[in-house]
């Protein structure tokens, strides 16, 4: 079932650690950027995404010193499926979303994530900032008070974060 098709993801995911945790910051960055073909072409289909989501954590563990848990591996890939998903405080929502913002921003899309306020809007995308520059990615948020010229640069970035108020 569904759960079977989670730990499966999961350990498609693990499968590409070791041999990505051999290569140097060039060559993990060149295996993202051979990946953006088949993004593109085949959507966010399983083979692909794992393999970006093994490239992202391997990334977030030299960048941040922080890895994905299996249980944020398994909110990414529901969240680029288009599923809501639910996590408590302390589960890393914030870390979580960098799997599927990363790999959405790589293959050509605009991403926007969404925090319930502007502190929460500034202080992840500054915290999550030197894991999507790794992959070249721009990243702003967008804030009360801010001028027309500030919110349409945080805008043309790659990922923008936003508190809901701020969207709507």
């Amino acid at each position: 079932g569904e759960d079977r098709q989670r730990r499966a993801f999961v350990a498609q995911v693990q499968a590409h650690h070791e041999t990505l945790a051999a290569l140097a910051n060039a060559a993990l960055r060149q295996r993202m950027v051979a990946l953006r073909r088949r993004l593109r072409a085949e959507g966010f289909a399983r083979e692909p995404v794992a393999e970006a989501f093994a490239i992202i954590s391997e990334a977030a563990s030299r960048v941040l010193d922080k890895r994905h848990y299996p249980s944020q591996l398994t909110a990414g890939w529901l969240l680029l499926q288009g599923t809501l998903v639910e996590m408590a405080t302390g589960e890393g929502k914030t870390f979580a979303a960098t799997l599927p913002a990363v790999t959405a921003a790589v293959a050509g899309l605009p991403v926007h994530v969404i925090t319930v306020n502007d502190y929460l809007a500034a202080r992840d995308a500054e915290i999550m900032g030197p894991l999507y520059r790794f992959f070249g990615l721009d990243v702003g948020a967008v804030v009360h008070g801010m001028t027309r010229e500030q919110r349409r640069a945080a805008y043309a970035g790659h990922v923008t974060y936003a508190s809901n108020k701020e969207l709507a």
